[in-house]
């Protein structure tokens, strides 16, 4: 249920507030990443806006990405690079696209996407492809695939950063979201078309990420 004047665009916290901060103490407050030079915009919310009305209000290009967040009437955001953009992670609603360039590419998550997802506080994200909008809610049921990521970090993390960047520094975060996806219980498709099409269930069904997936263009 809403709360009365909340606009749809905008999620609730599955728990108190309070602890959730408390259970995102795992990831050092990490959340907010943001690139050393960037310049804001924004694009003004209608209000009585539809949800995927709004969410087709965001930005995307040909070869680069953008990112930002959602405000109660502001969509709030920056221009960043071909592979990455940064992201103010403890919002409670962010967002960012992905370049079209390569479609089929832009419209499925990365690793990374799914695991900044779970392992930052924001409680919902949005990400623009090609030609597919999809939306990621964090519910009760999600935040026990949280609770076992942060245990997991918790014991494990400076051993295993330690080993990765001995091994081959170029690539250890890539390496470290892989240990911690595969602890989690991801198992990767075979194919980028198998990836395309079982991506929403595989979220909902092995970490219970509540998924939704629009068509980014009107119908």
């Amino acid at each position: 249920m809403k709360v009365t004047g909340e606009p749809f665009h905008l999620p609730r916290c599955p728990i108190n507030p309070d602890a959730y901060n408390r259970l995102y103490s795992f990831n050092q407050d990490t959340d907010d990443q943001m690139p050393e030079d960037f310049t804001w915009q924004q694009v003004r919310i209608k209000p009585g806006s539809s949800e995927i009305d709004t969410y087709r209000l965001l930005p995307s290009a040909f070869d680069f990405e953008f990112s930002g967040y959602l405000t109660r009437s502001r969509i709030r955001f920056f221009s960043g690079d071909s592979t990455s953009a940064g992201m103010l992670m403890a919002k409670p609603c962010t967002f960012h696209s992905h370049p079209t360039k390569n479609p089929l590419e832009a419209d499925i998550p990365s690793l990374m996407d799914i695991f900044s997802f779970l392992n930052y506080r924001h409680l919902r994200t949005i990400t623009v492809g090609a030609s597919r909008i999809w939306v990621w809610d964090k519910t009760r049921a999600t935040l026990v695939t949280v609770r076992k990521m942060a245990a997991w970090i918790e014991a494990n993390h400076f051993r295993v950063v330690t080993r990765l960047m001995k091994k081959d520094f170029s690539s250890w975060q890539n390496r470290y979201v892989e240990a911690v996806m595969k602890h989690l219980g991801w198992v990767m498709p075979r194919s980028i078309h198998q990836m395309y099409a079982a991506w929403p269930e595989i979220l909902r069904n092995r970490f219970k990420i509540r998924a939704r997936v629009f068509n980014k263009f009107s119908e």
